[in-house]
């Protein structure tokens, strides 16, 4: 793993842009996360979120008054978008309502609460200003049991762990716009370090079944991921590689429109990138829909046409205004940051 070492500024927001686009801006950063809500509102209304990316880590404040605010995170979005992300949420001003299993567990002033990214999620409120810090699972010094137990954990604010821990984050806050290349891999060792000694006496013993079908569906993702060039690969290998039934393997992948549709889906996205990347203009556009694992022109040219309305041609053509055009924007945004955390 080579562990990115810049720090770079997001934000989105009614302080940006007021009324119903700036709420729409805010739910649209954060819906990689979270399902976003709002009933209620009115000209007072305000959601936004300011974050900075430091290497592998997130952080950044958010807050949201006047109006009534549901983030939630299903099944279905746990499957769809992966994130094996570690949600850590100070409790500034406020205060919500959280679900992390069948009861809710009130949020106050000072708590510092925990979300496990594969995990089903729901929270409320009409009036709150938290920080969080987000981190991928995988740095984390921990067992798979003990990262299991994470979900859900709050450390109270009147506790030494919470005021600590709340602290730290606080000061990771203050200091991110300023921190160095050379700084980022100790603040992030530190900060890794401390979220772990601080929580294990809060740590549950880990998670029901639905969590374990959502590590399955991400491990397989990430063998997809990885073979996506093999023109073999399909349900019967990952059936083979992974030991599962057909109907199991049918199962996983139902949340996102079937496996062998979400091979090629993953395999056109790939091919996109690669086409419109002037450093790969050496490669044919034949090689590029081999690379991918298609085995014939034609049925990749259609395939690539149906789904983004340009022909390869064009993409290799326009290059990087490819991208912009579809994705409407050539700034970098906070949702291409959390898609690609779980990757570090």
């Amino acid at each position: 793993m080579t562990e990115p070492v810049s720090v770079t500024y997001y934000e989105a927001g009614t302080h940006l842009i007021p009324g119903d686009d700036g709420l729409k801006a805010y739910a649209e950063a954060i819906d990689p996360i979270f399902d976003v809500g709002v009933t209620q509102a009115g000209e007072r209304t305000q959601g936004w979120i300011k974050t900075y990316q430091i290497g592998s880590l997130l952080v950044g404040q958010a807050f949201m008054t006047g109006g009534h605010f549901v983030y939630s995170r299903d099944q279905r979005k746990v499957a769809a978008l992966g994130l094996d992300v570690i949600l850590v949420q100070v409790i500034e001003k406020g205060g919500d309502l959280r679900f992390a299993g069948a009861e809710g567990v009130p949020g106050r002033p000072g708590d510092v609460c925990l979300v496990d990214m594969m995990r089903t999620f729901r929270s409320e409120t009409s009036d709150c200003t938290n920080l969080n810090l987000a981190l991928p699972r995988n740095l984390l010094p921990l067992s798979a049991q003990e990262l299991d137990g994470l979900h859900g954990v709050v450390l109270p604010g009147h506790t030494v762990a919470g005021q600590m821990m709340a602290q730290h984050i606080r000061l990771l806050w203050g200091l991110a716009s300023g921190l160095s290349a050379d700084e980022i891999p100790v603040v992030t060792r530190a900060t890794l370090e401390l979220l772990t000694a601080l929580s294990a006496p809060y740590r549950g013993s880990g998670g029901p079944d639905g969590h374990l079908h959502s590590v399955q569906l991400m491990r397989v993702r990430r063998h997809i991921e990885a073979r996506l060039g093999d023109s073999g690969l399909g349900p019967a290998r990952l059936c083979r590689d992974f030991g599962l039934s057909r109907a199991s393997l049918y199962r996983l992948f139902t949340p996102l429109g079937g496996v062998s549709d979400y091979i090629r889906e993953r395999r056109l996205q790939q091919a996109f990138t690669q086409l419109a990347d002037p450093a790969l203009r050496h490669k044919t556009m034949g090689q590029v829909a081999q690379d991918n694992g298609f085995t014939g022109w034609a049925v990749f040219a259609r395939a690539f046409r149906s789904r983004f309305q340009m022909t390869p041609g064009e993409v290799r053509e326009l290059g990087p205004e490819a991208v912009a055009r579809r994705v409407q924007t050539g700034a970098p945004q906070l949702p291409d940051w959390l898609r690609q955390m779980d990757r570090f």
